[in-house]
């Protein structure tokens, strides 16, 4: 009888040490789910002119971004799309699919984070395997007044 006590109170001790099982609400609790990730490593930013908006939703991991990228330019067809690249540098440089015009097209985007918020660079560019980059990333113009800034991203 005191060995059956003894293999049963061993039993019981060795169950109680093995930690939370998966579905615990201890896992639960600090496991974050991915809606609540994401939430954490979105962001938004827009620039609003007398009549240009743009606006950006990134979703950062690592290094590696993607997100959305929308350009509604008076009196020229709104862009909208996404995007999907890098952050290096203090640079995003990604490549946006975006649909104009009824039209599916391709294009490198780079924006630079500078004191004032994240500016597009412009530049020379040329067509590599059907899309248009920069052609030398380090000298793009972001000397223009069009800066994102941060917003919440339920606007």
């Amino acid at each position: 009888m005191k060995s059956l006590f003894a293999l049963l109170s061993a039993s019981i001790l060795l169950l109680s040490c093995s930690g939370p099982k998966k579905d615990s609400p201890i896992d639960a609790a600090f496991s974050p789910d991915e809606e609540h990730v994401e939430a954490i490593n979105t962001e938004c930013f827009q620039y609003m002119g007398e009549k240009d908006t743009v606006r950006l939703t990134t979703h950062v991991d690592g290094t590696n971004i993607t997100g959305s990228l929308d350009y509604s330019f008076f009196e020229k067809d709104k862009n909208s799309g996404a995007i999907e690249g890098e952050i290096r540098d203090n640079m995003i440089i990604a490549e946006y699919t975006f649909m104009s015009e009824g039209t599916t097209s391709k294009r490198q985007v780079v924006f630079k984070n500078t004191e004032e918020g994240w500016k597009e660079g412009y530049g020379e560019m040329k067509s590599v395997d059907g899309i248009p980059v920069q052609v030398n990333i380090d000298s793009l113009d972001f000397s223009h007044d069009m800066v994102l800034t941060p917003v919440p991203c339920d606007q």
